[in-house]
């Protein structure tokens, strides 16, 4: 009997790994629009709320714009992210508005059974 050794698996360095996310933020109107575009993970959503407080903190646009569509990775940390960025919308008094979430957004918030709570276009 021979026995063969499979080589040990070495993930790559998590801690040269840069966070992939890019926002993008626009004024459509009486909107600001915050397109999103990479992965919402623990590594990239305070980005995602550190823009929204921001943008809140000053002269709150009467609607925010979270425009989803190229959101390529959604979990746990991005459903707390979005309740985090209503909840700080809603205190100013404004409205929060998820544009085209991608599929995977969906399926995630339909998982957890939040799909109808946002609103969306």
């Amino acid at each position: 009997m021979s026995v063969h050794y499979a080589p040990c698996f070495q993930p790559p360095d998590a801690t040269t790994r840069e966070p992939m996310l890019s926002l993008a933020v626009v004024r459509d109107g009486s909107a600001i629009v915050v397109g999103v575009t990479g992965p919402l993970d623990m590594d990239t959503v305070g980005q995602l709320v550190d823009v929204v407080d921001s943008l809140m903190a000053s002269q709150p646009p009467p609607v925010l714009v979270l425009d989803l569509s190229g959101v390529s990775f959604f979990c746990a940390a991005g459903v707390t992210a979005l309740l985090t960025a209503r909840r700080r919308v809603v205190a100013c008094g404004r409205t929060m508005v998820l544009r085209r979430p991608s599929r995977i957004t969906v399926a995630v918030l339909d998982m957890v059974g939040l799909g109808c709570e946002f609103t969306t276009d």
